[in-house]
């Protein structure tokens, strides 16, 4: 039904205006014949889809004389019939002079997701589908989230609506530079069906206000349901501009739209200081109806020949220890049981500037190998295409010895790794969690000869701290010419690393808080990455595809 609102403001003038003498030995005020300035909080005119709620966002009155004065509000918006709708603000000093300014309200047909847009955030607002409101999580108080309190539980972001002079209210979102993980979004309560958008796109305005103008997103879908990140880039000048983001390559990295909850997550890439304007944020539904097609997709490379490589083979058991866990790459597909694939492009490149977009495809078991392939190939809007596997959620450990016999590709630029991290990494972040890279080698002429093993942590001051060592093979060998087998030993005394069953670094343990990272279960990872801070690009002398051959892990456990 229509609804109408009358509103007094606070404030008004001091005193009595009129007859009353002025002392003696000064002179009568003139007479007020200035009329008070009303201002609007809020666009002048305001579009409401037919059938959401419309949110009066008031106004303010001053005058020159009497400082603040009463603002009465009137008219009527009825939300059910499309139409334009005026309502009035009117101020009255306390000399009679008069103002008033008015708001244009246009109440608009309803959209469908199969025909135009969801709106996510337009007109200094949410849009109905998203009645949870604004919210960020904040990895400075351990992932927990603020929600609809302009950050204020969130050392590291905030938001408010700000006024812009073209456009009225937009969300403005700033964080300060202190390597926290933080991101804003805008959420619903109720899991909503988006099916209806397939192939179209997410669109939203933004302006770069000051600070690092990288920038990336993510849609959610239910934790732990998510698109994972998506690189904007570089937002380029201080303007308003528009941004599409092809919804199908969200769905590509594992976007599920029958159940999406953010209708957006944005977030400064680098976690550095930046603030931003956002606006008109939409889904946009494909004008020729919805399609579950991911894209353009590369084919995958040639047919993959297993080369035979030789070398060491380790023990299937050994004296004070038990198996607890294998992976012996039997059969033609990945243990789904035992393997998650993490796709897309990460945060910030995987934390490394990486330049690789990780897909399920990458990945293959044939002839009892685990094949991943790293490739030159358009994808989600990077030129190379690679598989990042993991244990999380499905096998950690705790202390033991680990035993990988991997094969591993070679080229400039290419970087792969056999690793592990602590398995309350989706809680406290890195480096809180721990790491420890049981294999990592990096590509390049004069490179390929040497494994690195590395534990990273934060001790209890919060300082990250590194224990690294290294293994270089002699006789002009590389570690792509055949089978070696890489291998971890740790207790509670120690970590060990080993090649071939040659120890080439170890790193002490104790029970201070400083190592407690080392004493909880760990989860396993296995990539092969391009490019990145440490190994550098991929020349010309870089050949693709390159792959990553593992025939085995197998993890043990010391008898009691």
């Amino acid at each position: 039904m229509p609804l109408i609102w009358l509103l007094c403001a606070c404030g008004g003038g001091g005193g009595s205006v009129g007859s009353t003498p002025a002392p003696s030995g000064q002179t009568t005020s003139q007479a007020d014949n200035t009329a008070p300035v009303i201002t609007l909080d809020g666009p002048a005119t305001v579009e409401v889809v037919q059938g959401q709620s419309y949110n009066e966002a008031g106004a303010t009155a001053s005058d020159a004389a009497d400082g603040d004065v009463d603002v009465e509000i009137s008219g009527e918006v009825d939300n059910q019939t499309i139409g334009t709708y005026t309502i009035r603000y009117s101020a009255v000093d306390q000399s009679g002079n008069e103002a008033s300014v008015s708001r244009t309200v246009q109440v608009v047909a309803a959209h469908t997701s199969d025909s135009i847009e969801l709106v996510v955030f337009a007109y200094g607002m949410a849009g109905s589908t998203w009645d949870a409101g604004f919210g960020a999580y904040d990895q400075a108080i351990d992932y927990a989230t603020c929600d609809n309190d302009n950050g204020s539980d969130c050392p590291s972001i905030s938001w408010a609506l700000a006024s812009d002079a073209d456009r009225g209210q937009v969300l403005e979102i700033s964080r300060v530079d202190n390597n926290n993980d933080a991101g804003f979004f805008i959420k619903t309560n109720n899991p909503y069906d988006a099916t209806g958008f397939a192939g179209g796109t997410l669109e939203f305005d933004i302006q770069i206000v000051s600070g690092d103008p990288r920038l990336s997103v993510k849609v959610d879908c239910v934790y732990p349901c998510t698109s994972g990140y998506f690189e904007l880039g570089v937002i380029e000048g201080n303007n308003w501009q528009t941004v599409q983001v092809d919804i199908n390559e969200l769905v590509a990295q594992d976007l599920d739209l029958s159940s999406v909850d953010t209708g957006l997550v944005i977030w400064p890439t680098a976690h550095s200081a930046t603030v931003f304007r956002l606006d008109r944020v939409r889904w946009v539904a494909n004008p020729d109806g919805a399609t579950a097609t991911a894209g353009a997709v590369s084919q995958p490379s040639e047919t993959w020949i297993n080369p035979n490589f030789e070398g060491l083979t380790s023990p299937t058991s050994y004296a004070g220890y038990s198996l607890y866990w294998s992976g012996e790459f039997t059969g033609d597909s990945l243990d789904s049981n035992h393997w998650n694939y993490e796709l897309g492009t990460g945060n910030n490149g995987w934390g490394n500037n990486e330049l690789q977009y990780y897909r399920q495809e990458n990945t293959s078991v044939s002839e009892g190998l685990l094949v991943i392939e790293a490739n030159e190939q358009q994808f989600g809007g990077r030129q190379y295409t690679s598989s990042r596997l993991t244990t999380e959620d499905k096998m950690s450990f705790t202390y033991g010895r680990v035993d990988i016999r991997a094969a591993l590709p070679k080229g400039q630029g290419i970087w792969p790794a056999l690793w592990s991290l602590g398995a309350n990494f989706s809680t406290v972040g890195w480096p809180q969690s721990g790491e420890i890279d049981i294999m990592e080698m990096i590509g390049g002429s004069g490179r390929e000869d040497t494994v690195h093993g590395t534990a990273h942590w934060q001790d209890s001051s919060g300082t990250k701290q590194d224990n690294s060592g290294a293994y270089t093979l002699s006789g002009n060998k590389t570690l792509a010419d055949g089978f070696h087998v890489y291998s971890l030993v740790w207790d509670q005394q120690s970590i060990a690393w080993y090649i071939d069953d040659v120890q080439y670094h170890s790193m002490a343990l104790d029970n201070s808080s400083n190592l407690q990272a080392f004493h909880e279960p760990f989860f396993l990872i296995f990539n092969v990455a391009v490019e990145g801070n440490w190994p550098g690009s991929p020349n010309a002398n870089t050949q693709f595809p390159q792959r990553m051959l593992v025939d085995y892990v197998r993890v043990f456990s010391k008898n009691e």
